[in-house]
C-alpha cells in the first residue's frame, strides 16, 4: 500500500491540474450517509421516521407529500449545510490541490466541498444541491467550465482523483474512464472500499487503485506529500 501511495503521491506533485470525480463515498467517509438509517439520522430525524416512516435522506429528499418534503429538506439543510463544519476529509482534499488548477464533478448535494474552502465557481453538482431542491430552482450547469477545463490541459499531465463512486457508476465515474483512456498522459487514482474498486484493464499501466478507507488514505498521501517537501 506505501508504494501505491508514493505513486499517487507522485502523479500528484507532477500533474498540471487535477479533475475530481466526488460521490456517495466521499460523503460517507465524512460521517454523512444518505442511504443509511443510523445513529445520526435517527438522531436528527427521528420524527419523520416514526411518524411518515421516512428511513433515510434520499426517502426524505423525494417524499410525495410536497409539505412534509419541504419540512424534511428545511430541517437537513440546518444539519448538513447551514451548520456544518469542514471535516479532517475535507481539509485533507483541499490540501491536496490547494496549489494546482482543479475541477470538480460530484453528485453530491450537500455543498460540503465549496464550504471547505474548494472553490464554487471549479465544482459541478450535476444532481444540484439541497438548497436547490427546497428552493425548486434549476441545476446550475456548468458543462461548458468542464469543456473548458479539459481542452486546457489536453495532452498533458492530468490527474483524475475518483473519490468514493460506486463500480458501477455511469453519471461520473464511465465518463471519467473514458477521458482517460483518450488522454495518454492521464493517471486515474481511484480510492474506494474494496467492494467499489474498479479499474478497467485497459487503464491498469495508468492507474492507481487505493482501496480503503477514503479518509484514512487521503491522510496518508497527504502526510508523505508534506514528508516530500520538508
Amino acid at each position: 500500500m506505501n508504494e501505491l501511495i508514493l505513486k499517487a503521491c507522485q502523479a500528484l506533485t507532477q500533474a498540471d491540474a487535477v479533475l475530481i470525480g466526488a460521490s456517495n463515498g466521499l460523503s460517507i467517509a465524512e460521517g454523512y450517509h444518505i442511504f443509511a438509517c443510523n445513529d445520526m439520522y435517527q438522531r436528527q430525524f427521528g420524527d419523520f421516521l416514526q411518524q411518515y416512516g421516512i428511513r433515510n435522506v434520499i426517502e426524505g429528499c423525494f417524499f410525495p407529500d410536497p409539505q412534509i418534503r419541504q419540512e424534511f429538506l428545511q430541517r437537513l439543510i440546518h444539519h448538513w449545510v447551514e451548520t456544518y463544519q469542514p471535516s479532517q476529509v475535507m481539509k485533507d482534499l483541499l490540501a491536496l490541490i490547494r496549489h494546482k488548477d482543479y475541477f470538480i464533478l460530484t453528485t453530491n448535494a450537500d455543498t460540503h466541498l465549496e464550504r471547505s474552502g474548494m472553490d464554487p465557481n471549479r465544482i459541478f453538482e450535476m444532481e444540484g444541491t439541497f438548497v436547490q431542491a427546497l428552493q425548486g430552482t434549476p441545476i446550475a450547469d456548468k458543462s461548458q467550465q468542464v469543456q473548458s477545463f479539459l481542452s486546457r490541459y489536453h495532452g498533458k499531465r492530468l490527474v483524475i482523483l475518483e473519490l468514493g463512486i460506486g463500480r458501477h457508476n455511469r453519471l461520473i465515474k464511465q465518463p471519467l474512464m473514458q477521458l482517460a483512456a483518450s488522454e495518454p498522459n492521464a493517471i486515474y487514482i481511484t480510492l474506494n472500499l474494496a467492494q467499489e474498486l474498479y479499474v478497467p484493464p485497459a487503464l491498469a499501466t495508468r492507474s492507481i487503485a487505493l482501496e480503503g478507507n477514503i479518509s484514512t488514505t487521503l491522510r496518508e498521501i497527504n502526510h508523505m506529500l508534506s514528508n516530500q517537501t520538508e
